[in-house]
């Protein structure tokens, strides 16, 4: 079975559709199943394999508490590599191990105060736009592709009312979200620096006899800005990792972390302690730029820590 697998391999190789990291996991696949057959069948023939054989190897991999996903993977590439063989597929028609998806991850309310915290104590030395970024995706849910896109007019920011505007969100699609005062401070003080930042970048264009380019303007550009120019997605998703990081919180925290967090907020007042009636779906659907209701319910699952705190137990096993 090995030569097979290597013939397999090196047509694999010449497959523009495939990256080498799913070349290798497959080979990687049906290398371990050749590992086991050889163990368990020694001298038994690739054409000799079958269906009882499939699902015991199954069963193997089950009994050594690989990963639903990863289980499925290698029957899939089993599966693959067996159209190659002569005769009929053992694997085609294997029934796959059912993978019940996770409840999307959200802070807690004690996480998210850690992390603000975190985002306070750091205003002296970046003028506000850690708190700014990590408010924006805590209380409105954008995408980090669209606070990168952001434009100064995109944001609108009063004493009593503030809106955001995603005006090419995910599928080009346009929405508002409005903006709730925790959103609408910090930002209004990210502005003031923001003003101040297009002054200075004026002036040293000026200085240097250039044309001031069009991010670093006053009120239009870019809306956050690095040391270099607009931040892309990357110096965003260091700034909310680096808080994370500071709230010493026990997983790597991202911009999409805080989006769940927005949005389960919507769905389950309760776990953040406001005393409101749940957004319905429809609603959440709007805010979050679904464009199908099927992806916001993904927010209705309970997770191990909600189960806890709805039988009263203060923390999860």
């Amino acid at each position: 079975m090995w030569n097979e697998i290597a013939a397999w391999q090196e047509k694999l190789a010449h497959r523009p559709d495939l990256s080498a990291k799913t070349i290798a996991l497959y080979t990687q696949d049906a290398r371990r199943f050749a590992t086991w057959l050889q163990n368990e069948h020694p001298g038994l023939k690739a054409t000799e394999i079958t269906p009882i054989d499939a699902k015991t190897y199954r069963d193997h991999l089950l009994a050594k508490r690989f990963a639903p996903t990863t289980i499925n993977r290698a029957l899939i590439s089993l599966m693959l590599f067996f159209d190659t063989i002569d005769g009929t597929n053992p694997f085609r028609h294997l029934t796959m191990i059912d993978v019940v998806e996770p409840a999307p991850v959200a802070l807690s309310k004690t996480e998210w105060d850690a992390v603000r915290r975190c985002a306070e104590q750091r205003v002296r030395r970046d003028h506000g736009l850690a708190l700014a970024l990590a408010t924006l995706f805590r209380y409105a849910g954008p995408r980090v592709s669209e606070v990168a896109a952001l434009q100064i007019p995109d944001v609108q920011v009063s004493a009593r009312r503030g809106l955001l505007i995603i005006r090419r969100g995910k599928g080009l699609k346009h929405r508002e979200v409005p903006l709730v005062q925790e959103a609408r401070e910090p930002l209004d003080a990210y502005f003031t620096h923001r003003e101040h930042l297009a002054e200075y970048w004026r002036e040293r264009a000026m200085e240097r006899r250039e044309a001031a380019t069009s991010w670093s303007t006053w009120l239009d550009g870019h809306l956050f800005l690095g040391q270099r120019g607009p931040l892309n997605e990357r110096g965003i998703r260091e700034i909310i990792a680096k808080l994370g990081q500071a709230a010493k919180l026990t997983a790597p925290l991202g911009p999409h972390d805080l989006r769940h967090t927005f949005a389960k907020s919507l769905l389950d007042p309760a776990a953040y302690g406001l005393d409101r009636q749940p957004l319905p779906l429809p609603a959440i659907q709007q805010l979050l730029g679904h464009a199908d209701i099927a992806t916001t319910t993904i927010y209705t699952r309970v997770s191990a820590d909600d189960l806890a705190r709805m039988m009263g137990i203060s923390e999860a096993p």
